[in-house]
């Protein structure tokens, strides 16, 4: 079991009910060797074609984001990419929050592989140590709909190619419980899960290392 896990385990557990560790969890990790953002840019739109909406056109002129050949930057100073995620959210990927190796967050830089792809993806994945994303369920939500909130989000990560690289880590919050999600969770993590109870709140917890060691060629609920 990672480091890491055994520290989420202990503030999954033990965080009051006050805070919403699916807002908060970037702070609740605070007082561990990690550092942890909310909201991690892994991937910006490459160049102005595929911005669509005339705002979101003007937004990225006018602050200087696209080049006079009409493509973005490969490095964001300053509050940059969190502006984009306000301004133009379409035009940016960020993961739910992004673990690092150290307290300092490294700065990412972003290229394309091909000149007119859709976008440009984080090129290194160095002192990075996973990715964890949070989902709400309920206790009636069933297993194929715990599946599909799982694979969406596996999919989207797996597009950016240096994710497959460093941990993937899925946070389910019920409040209850929920049989299906176990269900789930062994299925894809198999022996790499985790229930934690905090209150009338369950997470459950399923990790890879790394995100390319997951399988998805097999279902739960194979499609029709």
């Amino acid at each position: 079991m990672p480091d890491f896990i055994k520290d989420l385990e202990v503030i999954l557990s033990s965080h009051t009910i006050l805070i919403d560790a699916k807002k908060s969890l970037h702070i609740l990790f605070t007082n561990t060797p990690y550092g942890c953002e909310k909201d991690y840019p892994v991937a910006v739109v490459h160049e102005a074609s595929r911005i669509k909406e005339s705002e979101a056109l003007d937004y990225f002129k006018k602050n200087y984001l696209l080049n006079e050949e009409g493509y973005t930057p490969t490095e964001y100073f300053g509050n940059k990419l969190a502006n984009i995620s306000l301004n133009a959210p379409k035009y940016i990927q960020n993961v739910g929050f992004m673990l690092t190796t150290t307290k300092e967050i490294p700065v990412a830089t972003y290229s394309n592989k091909f000149k007119h792809d859709y976008w440009k993806k984080i090129t290194s994945v160095e002192g990075l140590e996973a990715v964890m994303d949070f989902s709400t369920l309920s206790s009636n939500s069933s297993k194929c709909e715990a599946e599909d909130a799982l694979r969406a989000i596996i999919r989207k990560r797996k597009e950016v190619h240096q994710l497959k690289k460093i941990a993937f880590v899925w946070i389910v919050e019920i409040n209850a419980k929920n049989p299906h999600i176990d269900t789930v969770m062994k299925h894809y993590f198999e022996s790499n899960t985790m229930k934690v109870e905090n209150g009338a709140i369950t997470y459950y917890i399923g990790w890879s290392t790394p995100l390319h060691s997951i399988n998805m060629r097999y279902f739960v609920c194979p499609p029709a």
